[in-house]
């Protein structure tokens, strides 16, 4: 802890050593008498400087190596210390001594009774000489000595030359009072003349609004953007809903055996020649389908008749050398009714030969299952894209909610699309008893932003206001006629309406009016700020009594009013 050190000057009475002590900051004090200190060897001067320590809640030391102080030190336990250095410790007491401060007390005591007789003693001693007064205190400090050294005698009370002090003396009562009420007053006048005082200035600046339109140009590729010239980059913003749908599969399918055989085929040469019958071909018998199962010919040289299955007989040759093969077949279905029987006639081809079977079909069975069509799938897209129409702003509005602060969004630009959609199980496959079938759509809502700042910027530096004018409100721009234009991206017209008027900010208002009286503030203020509405300009202060504006701008608070 930090401690005071007072030096005692041998001219110091005990009044000063008091008010030395009261003016002290600090909470231990170090008293260094002088080699010749008559106030410290009085045991009345040494109970004043005590009490006048424990009235100050401050610790009293005493630096010092006088036995004649030490032993006085002792009757109040006063610590005492040799030096600076050393730990101060209370001195011993003796009966002598004791006694010399039963007498000291009672002095203390009666100081207070005796005012009116030092007051009078005071008068008389400034009417006397200033020799006559240097031996007056000599006296008085021998006399203060002599009366330490006597026990039982009361010593005469210290009297001060400070008036006020002994005022203070003698209304020891009132004297706190006065204290608490003069503290109360300066921190009234503190409040009053330092904290207190505030200004609020309200403005008012008249404006014009003017509408904006400029064409620009939006790219997909960020190195292409140039806001000067008008080309912004496009930044596409996605969500995708995936949604799901079950459907009843209401289409059949037989997953039964083809049945199997083989038709004869025949045809005529009139000379050499060869017949391809691909495989593929299709042969018809009424409704039923019968494909072939690999390629096949037939041909003939146009000399040997021994290949003719007529082999040139008369009645029949005159159509040419007969041929004829057999071919195997499966049928397209499956199916039992496709074994059929042996049939000379009934049949078809598109093979352009003769075509018969002299032998049955046989094989084909029939197990009917359920199957994806296409007509379910269609059915149950419908009413995905229903649905999705019905919660498009509601998907909108997600989409939207992704975006952050401080970008324009072309609303135009919004688009939805559905994907192909998926069906489980696929078309044409079985779906198996009591289960049904589901349809996968993703839908995907898309929209496209553009960095608001840089929309703003370029719509300040397009409209092209005068040095000591500036924009005070820009109402939320929009892109008219948005549209592809090839491969270069897309172009539009941003269109908005602007509030300008003249340049006014906080900070050059305060700068204006501080310190000013508020009649010569709101003469300048209106005299440096064109365009300000003298009608709707004022400045008020805080309370009655204050009749400027504080110089500290943390107490001006300033509402500029934009006039549209």
């Amino acid at each position: 802890m930090n401690k005071d050190v007072i030096y005692i000057e041998p001219e110091d009475d005990i009044t000063d050593i008091i008010t030395k002590i009261e003016n002290s900051k600090e909470k231990i004090i170090a008293l260094v008498p002088p080699k010749k200190a008559g106030v410290f060897r009085s045991i009345v001067n040494i109970k004043l400087i005590a009490k006048s320590g424990v009235n100050a809640d401050k610790k009293i030391v005493l630096v010092t190596t006088d036995p004649a102080i030490i032993k006085l030190a002792a009757t109040t336990k006063l610590p005492v210390t040799k030096n600076l250095q050393s730990a101060p410790s209370v001195p011993k007491i003796d009966d002598d001594v004791e006694a010399e401060a039963a007498s000291a007390d009672d002095v203390v005591e009666s100081a207070a009774a005796e005012s009116e007789e030092e007051e009078v003693e005071d008068l008389e001693a400034e009417a006397k000489p200033e020799k006559d007064k240097d031996d007056d205190e000599k006296n008085e400090d021998k006399d203060d000595k002599e009366d330490g050294e006597k026990s039982g005698k009361k010593a005469k009370p210290v009297k001060s030359k400070n008036p006020v002090i002994n005022w203070i003396k003698n209304h020891k009562v009132l004297f706190p009072i006065l204290i608490v009420l003069l503290i109360a007053l300066i921190l009234a006048l503190v409040w009053a003349i330092v904290i207190a005082p505030a200004a609020s200035v309200t403005v008012t600046i008249r404006t014009t609004t003017t509408n904006f339109s400029e064409n620009a140009s939006f790219v997909t590729d960020l190195a292409a953007e140039n806001v000067s010239e008008g080309k912004f980059y496009l930044d596409e913003k996605k969500n995708e809903t995936k949604t799901e749908a079950s459907f009843e599969a209401t289409g059949t399918k037989n997953v039964g055996d083809k049945a199997t055989g083989e038709v004869v085929v025949y045809t005529y040469f009139k000379n050499s020649g060869a017949k391809a019958i691909n495989a593929g071909s299709v042969f018809n018998y009424g409704n039923l389908r019968f494909i072939s199962d690999k390629d096949a010919s037939l041909s003939w040289d146009g000399k040997d008749v021994n290949k003719c299955e007529n082999k040139g007989e008369a009645s029949s040759f005159t159509s040419g050398c007969l041929v004829s093969g057999r071919i195997a077949v499966t049928a397209s279905e499956p199916g039992a009714q496709y074994n059929i029987a042996a049939q000379e006639r009934g049949w078809e081809t598109t093979a352009n030969v003769g075509v018969y079977s002299d032998q049955a079909m046989a094989g084909g069975t029939s197990k009917t299952i359920t199957i994806v069509q296409q007509s379910d799938i269609d059915e149950a897209l419908a009413k995905v894209v229903n649905n999705n129409a019905s919660s498009q702003a509601e998907r909108k509005a997600k989409l939207l909610s992704t975006i952050e602060d401080g970008s324009f969004i072309i609303d135009s630009s919004y688009k939805q699309t559905v994907s192909e959609p998926v069906s489980t199980p696929a078309l044409g496959e079985e779906v198996k008893p009591g289960e049904k079938a589901t349809l996968t759509v993703i839908t995907t809502d898309s929209i496209y932003i553009v960095d608001k700042t840089k929309v703003e910027e370029f719509i300040s530096e397009k409209a092209k206001l005068a040095d000591d004018y500036k924009i005070y409100k820009m109402n939320d721009p929009f892109i008219e006629n948005f549209m592809e234009a090839g491969e270069s991206g897309y172009i539009g017209k941003i269109k908005t309406s602007v509030v300008s008027g003249p340049k006014v900010t906080e900070n050059g208002i305060i700068d204006v009016i501080k310190g000013k009286g508020l009649g010569q503030a709101r003469a300048d203020l209106l005299d440096t700020f064109n365009g300000i509405d003298s009608n709707n300009t004022r400045i008020d202060v805080s309370y009655p009594w204050v009749f400027s504006v504080p110089n500290d701008p943390t107490k001006i608070t300033v509402t500029i009013n934009v006039e549209e």
